[in-house]
């Protein structure tokens, strides 16, 4: 007996894991009159460049609304990578239609993959809150509690308090990708993202290179390639000058130890080839002396033209052209 109970427990818990486990989004609905709004919640995927506009989504899924406002989608109906969904009411009734305008928020935006699961328990809003295990949801659901921490966040005209809180809020608070890069879109719907750019280029150079490298698709951050088309064109236009002005001083400087390095073979050859004769070495060491021609000529008993004839052979040989230059060899 003990074993047939112990068999129909593990069987209940099995068939109960199994069964919850297939419900990747569960939860309830608050519709406090349910014959204003549709019987199903509709299910999309969002462009996450284009989240305020649930009208350009296609539904992918629909789950029925239980009598007690119930309702789950199963684990076929999501990507295998995180992505952003909406879950939405649709109302049935003309006035329902312009309440949502002003009032009733009848939709719930969230991120999620296949492998995760979301539940949105009761209370008194459409979508209350939620449990999930998706890291994602839980940075995506923060950054959504932070905006509406920011009084103004809806107005046009941003303050320069907000948009230091929004930024540091993005670049410190955010470490998912996906979600920062939301974060980021807000900057960009607000024309303040070009602002910050040209404040912190390399931040944004460095997460364009991470998002490169992620498995985000690119066209969920286009919009901020573009935007840093400039810097990027500049960042290269930049290494290049420098490589040429690195590529033009090594040149320069190889060229000059050539130079000198040709010098001083020349200096050596020359000093090798010098062979002054014993009447020149003479002649050169009177020279050196301050003598003159004429003294010379007479110290060594020979003609004037012969000492000049000497003179013109040594500075010749030593490749030199006056006696300055001798002075100094």
């Amino acid at each position: 007996m003990m074993k047939t109970k112990l068999s129909l427990l593990l069987l209940f818990l099995i068939c109960y894991t199994t069964s919850n486990a297939q419900n990747c989004i569960s939860g309830y609905v608050n519709l406090e009159n349910p014959s204003d709004w549709d019987t199903k919640v509709n299910l999309t995927q969002i462009d996450i460049t284009n989240i305020d506009a649930p009208d350009n989504n296609t539904i992918i899924a629909s789950a029925a609304i239980q009598k007690n406002g119930f309702f789950a989608f199963d684990t076929t109906t999501l990507d295998t990578q995180n992505q952003l969904y909406r879950l939405q009411v649709n109302p049935i009734s003309d006035q329902k239609k312009k309440e949502i305008t002003n009032t009733i928020k009848n939709y719930k935006v969230f991120v999620l993959s296949n492998n995760d699961t979301i539940h949105f328990k009761k209370g008194n809003q459409f979508f209350s809150d939620f449990t999930t295990n998706n890291k994602a949801a839980k940075e995506y659901r923060a950054l959504r509690q932070f905006e509406a921490s920011q009084t103004s966040f809806e107005d046009t005209a941003y303050t320069k308090k907000q948009l230091l809180a929004t930024k540091n809020y993005v670049k410190d608070s955010l470490q998912i990708l996906m979600v920062k890069l939301i974060g980021i879109k807000k900057l960009e719907d607000r024309n303040l993202l070009t602002i910050d750019i040209k404040a912190n280029p390399d931040y944004y150079l460095d997460l364009l290179d991470e998002l490169k490298s992620s498995e985000l698709d690119p066209a969920t951050y286009v919009y901020l390639e573009d935007k840093l088309v400039f810097l990027i064109k500049e960042k290269i236009e930049h290494k290049y000058t420098a490589s040429l002005l690195i590529n033009f001083f090594a040149l320069f400087i190889i060229a000059g130890l050539v130079v000198l390095f040709f010098r001083s073979k020349q200096k050596e050859k020359n000093k090798q080839s010098i062979a002054l004769s014993k009447q020149e070495n003479t002649i050169k060491d009177l020279i050196i002396l301050g003598k003159s021609n004429k003294e010379i000529a007479n110290e060594l008993f020979i003609s004037l033209n012969t000492v000049k004839t000497h003179i013109t052979n040594i500075y010749s040989k030593l490749n030199i052209s006056n006696r300055k230059e001798l002075l100094k060899h």
